[in-house]
């Protein structure tokens, strides 16, 4: 999610065929995205895994709408979320003595 918002950074310096077929590169790599999270929500069954992956999807819609401070928003807010999700999981894990 980090190297989305990276990414997104970068739509702003494009114009034309570049920035169409960056747009291009820049949803299917989304898409690619909202699949890795909605396999990790089916494993690990945290709802912050699902607020992560609406985000994603929210951040898409903002793209095509050229919307792309409003697609960062969306991406750093997935990032908070997961991270959030990360740090019980870890927990989890000490408390369980399997890290």
């Amino acid at each position: 999610m980090i190297i989305a918002a990276k990414l997104l950074e970068k739509l702003n310096e494009l114009k034309g065929d570049e920035l169409a077929g960056a747009k291009k590169m820049m949803l299917s790599f989304l898409d690619a995205l909202a699949g890795e999270i909605t396999i990790a929500h089916g494993v690990l069954g945290l709802r912050n895994f699902e607020e992560a992956r609406k985000k994603i999807f929210d951040a898409t819609g903002k793209i095509w709408s050229q919307d792309y401070l409003g697609a960062t928003n969306n991406i750093s807010k997935a990032i908070s979320s997961i991270t959030t999700s990360g740090s019980r999981v870890m927990q989890m894990l000490k408390e369980k003595n399997l890290l």
